[in-house]
């Protein structure tokens, strides 16, 4: 039986040796690994998506979230589309900004920014107009700010943000793809952390690394590279 790597699709080949997994970075025995070096370790293999989002992020040492998001939505139990997208957002952002020492932030939090939008529905974008992913424009300011229902200043910047992740969305038309929320919402947040002067940030470069999946909108999104 073949089996092939979830991040290059390359085929896995036998291995007697150990190697550090490409999600978590934790060293371990391994059986198959990638011809390119990419290995997954036990528990990342057999984690769903909250716990890989937050295996991922708990021990990155990246700054770009773009990176960060990439590398999470590689991990099998991330379809082309459905509400694992919305978990992503918020605790990549909030790791980069920490690996950059941008915000002074417990890596603890990244828990509760995950568990902030674990109950939105999937197609809650077309059915009520709530992108899961977009609200996580709104969980990085609440959690920068330490906003709460109750907070004068900063409850109207948290409802912006994910207002303006919202907006930025639908200009962009078209049917739905998780991949593009999430990555629209991420250049929306760090242009909202800029303007408003929350965070010195500079947009990061986004090329989508999953083009000619199921629905791609191919040059109808801004992130497609042919």
């Amino acid at each position: 039986m073949k089996f092939t790597c979830t991040i290059c699709n390359s085929e896995l080949i036998s291995a007697e040796q150990k190697a550090k997994c490409s999600f978590c970075g934790v060293i371990e025995e391994a059986e198959l690994i990638c011809p390119n070096g990419h290995f997954h370790c036990e528990e990342c293999r057999l984690s769903d998506a909250e716990e890989i989002v937050y295996r991922i992020c708990s021990n990155s040492s990246l700054t770009n979230p773009v990176e960060i998001v990439n590398l999470i939505m590689h991990h099998p139990t991330f379809h082309a589309h459905g509400v694992e997208h919305h978990l992503v957002v918020a605790p990549a952002i909030l790791t980069a900004l920490i690996n950059a020492n941008k915000i002074s932030l417990a890596k603890d939090k990244l828990q509760l920014a995950i568990q902030r939008v674990i109950d939105i529905p999937m197609g809650a974008c077309g059915s009520r107009g709530d992108c899961g992913a977009s609200t996580g424009a709104g969980i990085v300011i609440s959690l920068i700010l330490k906003a709460s229902f109750r907070s004068d200043k900063e409850r109207p910047l948290v409802l912006e943000a994910t207002g303006q992740a919202l907006f930025d969305l639908a200009k962009k038309g078209g049917r739905r793809c998780c991949k593009q929320s999430v990555y629209s919402t991420i250049e929306t947040t760090y242009h909202f952390l800029q303007e408003k002067q929350i965070v010195t940030v500079s947009p990061p470069n986004i090329k989508c690394e999953f083009k000619g999946m199921e629905e791609c909108k191919k040059e109808q999104c801004e992130y497609f590279e042919r």
